[in-house]
């Protein structure tokens, strides 16, 4: 159980150390700018509040009892305790230390955070960041224990209550080897790959549900014969001339992607809404705001790239 006195004031400690410090009323008074029957006071009532004498007074002379000079060593360093504690508060905010942690999917980490992270690092290099890949249910998951500051992902039930934001809309489109004749068709359907080796991504992604969902996905697409974790797979996989697929413009920028060529699907128009998830009534760090407007720079940058559009 808590034992500090609720008749016990910051200021009469501050009284309590200064006299000691000072070996006198006047000086420390001076110091304090109260007058000396105020300071007085205020030690009266710290003794009383704690039920002894903390100082042994005598006309010129005020010496710490035993029990004040035990007394003044935990007064002390509780000060320390309190001052390195608004030091650590100055530097979260003047953004010289913290220490954020986001959970997303592999393309939003490679694609919009990686890219941020060399100039925070070089303006602020005390700020740690942990980037955590994770499925849309696994994102929404993070954030309801506040394992994570924020989320990027889709929606998902797992969410609850969370607060979602849009970020970024992008529209689903083919990749493929740059010999593929239908990169360069003048109008580009789902049902124009019904005759084309397919590979997909496993159906725990939004973007494999997000492809189940469309309208007009003939059987090739929706019951391919290899299905990987990650569009770094999927990339190589395509590279290696195992088949085509279709993945988000967002996707589409990802380093891995190397030569392989991308066009935006014209029917059926499939857009992955990418959200901005946080739990409800929780403002972000001064560390983590300052990477998810780095975050929101970056959708304006991707925005000139086909099929990308800042929400």
């Amino acid at each position: 159980m808590p034992v500090f006195p609720n008749n016990v004031s910051l200021r009469q400690l501050r009284a309590f150390d200064e006299v000691a410090r000072q070996g006198a009323f006047a000086p420390a008074a001076r110091e304090l700018c109260l007058t000396q029957s105020a300071l007085s006071e205020s030690i009266r009532q710290l003794e009383d509040a704690l039920g002894m004498r903390l100082f042994d007074r005598t006309t010129r002379t005020v010496g710490l009892t035993a029990a004040g000079q035990a007394f003044l060593q935990d007064v002390r360093q509780a000060f320390d305790t309190l001052e390195q504690g608004f030091q650590n508060l100055s530097d979260l905010a003047a953004l010289r230390r913290g220490k954020v942690r986001i959970a997303a999917a592999p393309s939003v980490l490679a694609v919009l955070l990686l890219p941020v992270l060399p100039a925070l690092r070089a303006q602020h290099p005390g700020i740690e960041v942990d980037l955590i890949e994770d499925s849309a249910e696994g994102i929404a998951q993070r954030v309801q224990a506040g394992l994570v500051d924020f989320g990027v992902g889709a929606a998902h039930p797992a969410g609850g209550d969370l607060v979602t934001e849009p970020l970024v809309s992008d529209a689903m489109g083919l990749v493929a080897r740059s010999d593929e004749p239908l990169l360069k068709a003048k109008r580009l359907t789902a049902a124009d790959l019904a005759h084309l080796p397919f590979v997909g991504l496993t159906a725990d992604t939004a973007i494999s549900q997000l492809l189940a969902a469309a309208p007009g996905m003939p059987p090739n697409v929706l019951q391919t014969a290899l299905r990987l974790s990650n569009p770094q797979l999927l990339f190589e996989a395509v590279s290696l001339g195992l088949g085509v697929s279709i993945v988000p413009a967002l996707t589409a920028q990802h380093p891995s992607r190397g030569d392989l060529g991308f066009r935006v699907l014209d029917e059926p128009r499939i857009l992955r809404r990418t959200l901005l998830i946080q739990r409800p009534r929780r403002a972000l760090s001064p560390a983590a705001q300052l990477l998810f407007e780095a975050l929101a720079a970056q959708v304006q940058t991707l925005a000139r790239f086909e099929g990308i559009t800042p929400d």
